[in-house]
Formats: C-alpha cells, sequence, structure tokens
C-alpha cells in the first residue's frame, strides 16, 4: 500500500471520528436522549389542569428524552389514581385530596410535584329547588365524586356553614354524571370542578343558582409508587425534564397553550376566557403542601372516613430526587434534618 493510500485512510478514520464525536457532543447539548427508549404509561385527568403532560407530549418533548408515554385518559383524577392503583399505569395525575383519601391505605404512594395549582373547584344548585345559600342544602341531593377534591371541598364548604355531611344526601357520581343529574333534575345540586360547574351553570342559564364562596385551591399532583420510581429512577429524570420544559412552552407561550387547550380539550371559548387565569401551571414541591396534606388527613379522621387514627407523615410520601436535581428552587419542602 502507498503511503498517499495509507494517508488517505488516516484521514477519512479521523474525519469519521470526528464527525461522531462533534454529532454526540450536539445531541449532548440538545439535551436529547440517546440510549434506548422507555415506555410510561400516564393515567392522565383529561382536562386543563392535567395540561402541562399533553403540552410535552404535543412538543415532542418526551420523545427528546427518549420516552415513549402512552396517556390513558379520565375524566377525574380519583379514576387516574384508581388506574394506578390497579396497576394500569406508572404515574397519574390527581388532585392532592385523591392523594390524601388513598394515603392510608396505599402507604407506598408518592408525589413527584405538582403541575397545577388553582380555584377550580365549586357548587351550582337549582333554583327551582329553593337554593341560594349554602344552608338550603339541608336535606337536598348533592352530587359529588367520592375521594376526590370535590368530596373534601364540600365537607369544608358545609362544616364553615353549620352543616356536616349526614345534613345532605350525599350522591357518588363521577364528574359528567354530576352534571347530567343536576341539569336533569335528578339531584338538587353538585359540587365539582371546571368545565363541569360552566356546562351546568350553561345548559340552566337562569335557573342555576351560582352560591359564592370561598373554596380552598386545588394543587394538582403527579403521583406514582414508591417501587416503580425506585426502578426507573432514569426514566423519572428524563419525565420530568420533559414536563420543566413543557411548563417553560406555557410560560413563554401563552396563546399557543390555550389555543391547544381549547382544541385538545373541547373547550368553548367562553369557557376558555373566563377560566384560564384561575390556574397557574408550575412544577414544584413548596412547603404549604405538607400543610394542605396533613389539614385533610385530619379531616378525614375526624369524618371518620377511614379508620386510622395517627397523622401519616407525608414527608415520605414525597419523592424529590427528580426535581431536586432539576430544578433545587422548586423544592421549599423543609426535611428533616437527617435527610440529604
Amino acid at each position: 500500500m502507498s503511503k498517499k493510500s495509507i494517508i488517505g485512510i488516516i484521514f477519512i478514520s479521523m474525519m469519521v471520528i470526528l464527525s461522531v464525536g462533534l454529532y454526540s457532543l450536539k445531541q449532548k447539548h440538545s439535551g436529547k436522549h440517546t440510549g434506548p427508549v422507555e415506555k410510561i404509561i400516564l393515567a392522565a385527568y383529561e382536562g386543563d389542569s392535567g395540561l402541562i403532560p399533553y403540552i410535552a407530549q404535543e412538543q415532542g418533548y418526551f420523545q427528546e428524552q427518549g420516552l415513549d408515554v402512552e396517556f390513558k385518559n379520565y375524566e377525574a383524577g380519583k379514576l387516574a389514581a384508581d388506574a394506578l392503583f390497579a396497576g394500569e399505569a406508572d404515574i397519574a395525575t390527581s388532585a392532592e385530596a385523591v392523594l390524601v383519601s388513598n394515603s392510608f391505605q396505599h402507604p407506598n404512594l408518592r408525589i413527584l410535584s405538582t403541575i397545577a395549582i388553582g380555584n377550580t373547584n365549586g357548587i351550582v344548585a337549582r333554583k327551582d329547588r329553593g337554593i341560594n345559600t349554602v344552608r338550603d342544602l339541608r336535606g337536598k341531593k348533592v352530587g359529588v365524586t367520592r375521594k376526590s377534591s370535590g368530596e373534601y371541598n364540600l365537607g369544608v364548604l358545609l362544616m364553615f356553614n353549620g352543616l356536616r355531611m349526614e345534613d345532605i344526601e350525599l350522591v357518588d357520581l363521577k364528574p359528567g354524571e354530576i352534571v347530567h343529574s343536576v341539569v336533569s333534575g335528578k339531584n338538587d345540586a353538585g359540587f365539582t370542578w371546571e368545565p363541569n360547574l360552566y356546562n351546568i351553570k350553561s345548559t340552566l342559564n337562569e335557573n342555576a343558582m351560582i352560591i359564592k364562596t370561598e373554596v380552598p385551591e386545588v394543587r394538582f399532583l403527579l403521583l406514582s409508587k414508591h417501587e416503580w420510581l425506585e426502578n426507573n429512577p432514569g426514566a423519572v429524570l428524563r419525565f420530568m425534564k420533559a414536563l420543566l420544559k413543557a411548563e417553560a412552552y406555557i410560560h413563554q407561550n401563552p396563546e399557543k397553550a390555550k389555543h391547544f387547550t381549547k382544541k385538545k380539550f373541547g373547550y368553548e371559548q367562553d369557557y376558555l376566557v373566563s377560566t384560564w387565569q384561575n390556574h397557574r401551571f408550575v412544577i414544584k414541591l413548596p412547603q404549604p403542601l405538607l400543610n394542605v396534606l396533613e389539614g385533610q388527613a385530619k379531616w378525614h379522621m375526624q369524618n371518620k372516613l377511614t379508620g386510622v387514627t395517627k397523622m401519616p407523615n407525608y414527608l415520605e410520601y414525597i419523592y424529590f430526587d427528580a426535581l431536586n436535581a432539576l430544578k433545587p428552587q422548586a423544592v421549599t419542602i423543609i426535611r428533616e434534618e437527617n435527610e440529604n
């Protein structure tokens, strides 16, 4: 082999090595995952409070992270959590009340972060049933989804107005069933969340009585199980990376995010205009979350909705690793001194 040929081969080899190196460097700085694709099954609340994962899917952020995320859609976070408990999903999106109501039986539940905080719960009653105030609910049939944020917030609302759960006829229904039951007159009122409240009001029109009251904010969470998180730390980290990009996208492109929300969930423009400002799409682990969980657990025990009498340690229900590694400033929960 001639000297010229050897030099040519060396040159070509060096170019190949350089090209591969530059490609790998580019992939690294782009944040794209270059390893094998991993599948995650997400039991997702199909509504505006659960928007962030849908944005991540739409924008291709999961794909960038080497994840194949299968969405199983549910009309309530409670139903999404049920799928998680049944082993039909790896992660679920649900309100904090769902976590609390199930934490007594499922100590392996874990919170990865919030994905939204907002004022989305409320009550709508039929005027033709003589309901003008909360106290008028005494003896009335009220639809609510048990083990959801609706049940807890209804209980608080009644307590602040001198009533107990026993003073009303509570009917356990899915959100869509609450809408139908109130509109049809089968039930006198319904305590639920948007867009179900909007659908009842827009159908009943002047016959809808909106009982204005202060209802606690709802924190929408990412939930999973301890065992799955421990076995899949890399996938969890990449999942959270994708969600953080989606969070940033919503904040940077609010009009595009609104347009996607309207199209994805089939919302009316009037509904979106009136409720968008009630949501804060944020991924974080804030200290007040612990207070909320403990307060709701206390309410469950006082109302004998659980046989448990000792307050759970909700610090043990929080998975810190992923968010603390990616965005430590979003973690403000104070842990015990012996924790890292």
